[in-house]
Order: structure tokens, then C-alpha cells, then sequence
């Protein structure tokens, strides 16, 4: 063979081998980077988890509430969340979640989720902050739903845990 044959077949190999063989699968298309979770304001989760106690054991500090929730925490309201909560046992550690927000809250209010890992099991807690810092939305929940976390300004959908929001 003469050396322009052999320079020849050499190409055709390495160009056999660059482009694989015939019927080859295509090389995966790459994942996107998973986007940055959301971070808590430290006030806020302390808020939060200050609250899930406060609820599990039955008492509340009612000057943290604003007057529309204020009108709904019952003596009886308290009594009846306190005991669906209560079972879940001790609050071993908390994840916020996600903020959410709804097409009902006040204006400059902020809504934010969070679970509540307990020893007996986990809940979810939605907050919400108005515009003076006081809560205005308070509940507790077994199950998310992705809307619940994606869908900013649409209020969350109905929940078949036993306690209606207030």
C-alpha cells in the first residue's frame, strides 16, 4: 500500500471512531442545575416553630394575631387543632419550605411553608405575616400539592386534613 492509501485509511479509521458506529445512540442531552432552595428568615422560623408549639400545647400569645384570625381563634378552634397536633409528638426539626402567596391576602402580606418533622410524624404549617408583622393566616396541613409551592399568587388548594383554615 502506498503511503497516501495508508494516510488514508488511518483518517477513515479515526473518523470511523469519532463518530461511532452506525445506529449509535446520541449522546444524553445534560440536566438543567437544579435551581437554589429558598432560604428562612431566622425571625420567621422562629416565628413558625414558636407557634406550632404554642398550638400543640393549646395556648397562644392571641397579640400576635390580627383581628380577622383573632375572631377565629376559638377557645374551642385552639382545643380542636391542638388535639389533631398533639399525636405528632415532640418537634424534633423544621424545613421552610417555600414562600406562597394568594390572590386574597392583604397587600405587602407574605405567606411562607414550612414542615414540621415531629417524632410521630410531620405536618405542614402555612404562615402568614400582614403588613404590620402580625400573623393573619395560621394552618396546618398533612399534605402539599406541587400548586402549593409553584404557583405563586393562587391560594392553596382544599386539603383533607380534618382542620378547616381559619
Amino acid at each position: 500500500m502506498s503511503r497516501i492509501s495508508l494516510a488514508a485509511a488511518g483518517l477513515l479509521a479515526a473518523a470511523l471512531l469519532l463518530t461511532g458506529p452506525a445506529g449509535a445512540r446520541p449522546k444524553a442531552t445534560p440536566t438543567p442545575s437544579p435551581t437554589a432552595a429558598p432560604v428562612a428568615d431566622p425571625a420567621i422560623s422562629k416565628l413558625a416553630r414558636q407557634q406550632f408549639l404554642a398550638w400543640q400545647i393549646g395556648t397562644i400569645d392571641k397579640s400576635l394575631y390580627s383581628p380577622d384570625l383573632l375572631a377565629k381563634a376559638t377557645d374551642d378552634k385552639i382545643a380542636d387543632v391542638s388535639k389533631h397536633i398533639v399525636p405528632l409528638g415532640a418537634l424534633i426539626s423544621m424545613d421552610y419550605i417555600a414562600p406562597f402567596s394568594g390572590e386574597d391576602f392583604p397587600p405587602d402580606s407574605k405567606g411562607y411553608i414550612y414542615q414540621m418533622n415531629c417524632s410521630n410524624g410531620k405536618i405542614y404549617e402555612e404562615i402568614v405575616l400582614n403588613a404590620t408583622g402580625k400573623i393573619g393566616y395560621l394552618y396546618f396541613r398533612d399534605t402539599l400539592t406541587t400548586e402549593d409551592v409553584t404557583t405563586q399568587g393562587a391560594p392553596p388548594p382544599a386539603t383533607p386534613y380534618p382542620m378547616p383554615p381559619f
